[in-house]
């Protein structure tokens, strides 16, 4: 089987659909090519759809100078733009036989259907959308989607989510950002230890360069996608005694000041 994981993409549609065409699996009107139709090739995207990463960005998604969350016509655009790339990815994802394609749930994510949790922050950017007493509602067919995406996914001893490999590491509860539940990668332990694990793949904490690796080795860390034309996708050929990894995107852009 081939599998094509792709990490965190906080609305970054050009990203996300480059990545599609570049894996084979979108054509030119990002629509799903044969290939995803076919039972030995894989989707799967580690969640975090919603949210841009930083101020800077936003602007640029709802085409301003500088974006002020707390100004109603600011919010309410990115709103919209938001709802319209969900939209782009539900299409493309309804055109998707079976289990082909899979969306697992980020903490962005489940912020984003959770009217009752409060708004999360990145930096200097509160991340107001659909939160009561600031943006709108999101559409009933989008939270109900976005509802039905699974915490984990395990495919032939290979784990994949959003955080980690642990239940309380995808649990978006108030406590996972009291405790810093990304803090598994600093501790020098095989998480998959006792599990039937024998890989896992995740996204939410950010790296630079292609991927990191954590848990000794079997934790690979692909949230790749956030810094300027910086992209990255992971495919996995499922071997009956190995895995074949290849990373393929654009691994570093920097801007380099003279002088």
């Amino acid at each position: 089987m081939r599998l094509v994981v792709i990490g965190d993409i906080h609305v970054q549609a050009e990203k996300l659909w480059r990545m599609l065409q570049e894996a084979g699996l979108a054509d030119e009107q990002n629509r799903p090519t044969n290939a995803l139709r076919d039972d030995t090739t894989r989707l799967v995207l580690l969640g975090d759809l919603v949210h841009p990463k930083s101020r800077q960005r936003y602007a640029d998604l709802i085409n301003v100078r500088r974006y002020d969350e707390y100004n109603p016509r600011h919010l309410e655009r990115a709103e919209i733009a938001q709802t319209r790339f969900l939209r782009e990815v539900k299409a493309f994802a309804d055109r998707v036989p079976g289990e082909n394609m899979t969306i697992l749930m980020g903490n962005h994510d489940f912020n984003a259907v959770s009217p009752d949790q409060g708004p999360l922050r990145t930096d200097d950017v509160s991340h107001l959308e659909w939160k009561p007493g600031y943006g709108n509602e999101l559409d009933d067919d989008l939270r109900e989607w976005i509802l039905t995406w699974p915490y984990e996914l395990a495919i032939d001893e290979l784990h994949l989510a959003h955080v980690g490999p642990l239940k309380e590491h995808n649990t978006f509860d108030q406590s996972f950002y009291l405790e810093n539940r990304r803090r598994w990668l600093q501790e020098d332990r095989d998480f998959f230890e006792g599990t039937p694990y024998r890989l896992g793949v995740y996204g939410h904490t950010p790296v630079r360069g292609g991927v990191n690796v954590a848990s000794q080795g079997r934790a690979l860390l692909l949230d790749t996608n956030g810094h300027l034309g910086e992209y990255a996708w992971l495919e996995v050929e499922l071997r009956a005694d190995s895995y074949r990894l290849k990373m393929h995107g654009n691994f570093f852009d920097e801007i380099m000041p003279k002088g």
